[in-house]
């Protein structure tokens, strides 16, 4: 193996619907025996001889949040003590963090640690459809190599280590290049110069070809429930600094996480702040304290850009956000069930479940988005909430096609725990039963629904309930 692969940091992306597609990549190797497994999955490959293995426990993969230098030295001290010529890694690990992505964007760096220390090559190994399109940009930006059926590939995407800390944005792109295009090897290797790279922030455009490495800061935002902003080293940003008003901080922040690129005036974010405070010289000093404040909570000037009369917030490179992995988590699930993957869709369903760990923004004072300027929350969190239920009641219908019943039942009560008159929730409800052949059931859960309409006095929107109702108790006499 170490004479055909080398000292390497190589991913396998393998098509999981085909058993032996990994098989035949491994076969690839000179040999597969001495092997470090890191791996939850008993059944991940167990046909390679004098194997070790090291669970996702042992490698403190399953940590919240991971310490990847904790990984690396677990890794390292498991493979040293069992005498590994290589290690492989069922990136599956991924599923159990709601972070996967942002812990993604680090993990060819570890691997390059890790190829570099323990003198083996490391192998990841990635199921395609078990991954959203942030982890698929992290693994290919990750490994210097990728191992197929076919082959051991180059990956034009990656940098050597020499190149990821240090070099200019310039050389970077010089070595790129140079590797794709003989030709152009040496041309680029100039300093960046004031306006090389000049972007003037209409669109976002990542600077850095490289993997991440353990220095660099990412932020990792969650804004299901209570609003957190996590560091690199796992700590979290504290926003009752001396002197400030945390909510109105906190406020700020989100408003313009929100706003994005576009940013947002002073006079908006003065109005948004002190709507009650007539005097507009007192609006704009309270403003100017409380950016001021905002950026010693951040910790870097540079987080929050002032352009003129905007302000717009800049988080570092590659920070993830929950928003966004809830919804690729829900879109790569619809996708997985439409053409009958249904296992794979139930994991991913898990995950993005387990992401939604509230409303959003749930811990901003509502006099700051309910009002006549701009009611920015509101929308968000009804339309995020609805898709979580619907994440809920996907995984009931996949369970209860599988006669997976009290599975089933458990993710329909946890939304109707959240919504006692979701609609979608009662109607997955009545089906189970229906397959159950519980008809006394199906008309419990119909009154059930009512009484809770009642309860909120709401009137049903449609009659969609009544004739499932009556359709599924004609079906079963």
């Amino acid at each position: 193996m170490v004479d055909r692969l080398g000292l390497l940091n190589i991913s396998i992306i393998h098509d999981d619907a085909d058993s032996a597609f990994l098989a035949k990549a491994l076969g690839q190797m000179t040999t597969t025996s001495g092997a470090l497994i890191v791996a939850d999955d008993a059944e991940f490959l167990p046909q390679l001889e004098g194997q070790a293995r090291l669970d996702f426990g042992q490698a403190k993969l399953d940590g919240v949040p991971i310490n990847l230098a904790g990984v690396t030295q677990n890794v390292l001290d498991a493979a040293r003590a069992q005498g590994a010529r290589c290690i492989i890694v069922d990136m599956r690990w991924g599923l159990g963090t709601v972070a996967a992505a942002a812990n993604f964007e680090r993990w060819g760096g570890l691997c390059d640690t890790v190829v570099a220390e323990a003198q083996v090559p490391v192998i990841s190994v990635y199921a395609r459809s078990l991954m959203i399109e942030d982890q698929l940009m992290a693994a290919v930006r990750g490994h210097s190599h990728f191992l197929a059926p076919s082959g051991l590939y180059d990956n034009p995407f990656w940098l050597p280590p020499a190149y990821q800390t240090g070099a200019t944005i310039s050389q970077q792109i010089g070595f790129v290049l140079g590797r794709l295009v003989p030709d152009y090897e040496g041309i680029i290797e100039q300093d960046d110069g004031e306006a090389s790279g000049a972007n003037p922030q209409w669109i976002t455009v990542p600077r850095r070809l490289r993997p991440r490495v353990g220095e660099d800061e990412i932020w990792k935002i969650r804004c299901f429930g209570r609003l957190r902003v996590y560091l690199s080293d796992g700590s979290q940003i504290k926003w009752d600094l001396k002197g400030s008003a945390p909510k109105k901080i906190k406020t700020l922040f989100a408003y313009l996480l929100q706003r994005g690129e576009k940013g947002a005036s002073s006079e908006t974010l003065a109005e948004l702040l002190w709507s009650d405070e007539p005097d507009e010289t007192k609006k704009r000093n309270r403003l100017h304290h409380a950016v001021a404040m905002l950026r010693k909570t951040l910790g870097k000037p540079a987080y929050l850009r002032r352009n003129g009369d905007y302000y717009t917030l800049v988080p570092p490179e590659a920070t993830w956000i929950d928003l966004a992995a809830f919804e690729q988590l829900c879109n790569r699930a619809k996708a997985l069930a439409k053409a009958g993957k249904f296992d794979e869709a139930t994991s991913l369903l898990d995950a993005a479940d387990r992401l939604y760990s509230g409303e959003l923004f749930e811990d901003l004072p509502t006099i700051y988005f309910e009002n006549e300027l701009d009611n920015w929350v509101m929308p968000k969190r009804i339309w995020f909430k609805d898709m979580a239920l619907k994440v809920l009641r996907d995984k009931a219908m996949i369970m209860r096609q599988q006669g997976r019943f009290r599975d089933a039942l458990t993710s329909c009560q946890k939304a109707l725990q959240m919504d006692s008159v979701c609609e979608i929730a009662h109607a997955e409800v009545m089906q189970i039963f229906h397959a159950q052949g519980r008809g006394d059931a199906i008309k419990r859960q119909h009154r059930q629904f009512l009484s809770a309409m009642e309860a909120m006095d709401l009137q049903p929107e449609t009659e969609m309930l009544e004739k499932l109702q009556l359709d599924l108790m004609k079906s079963l006499s």
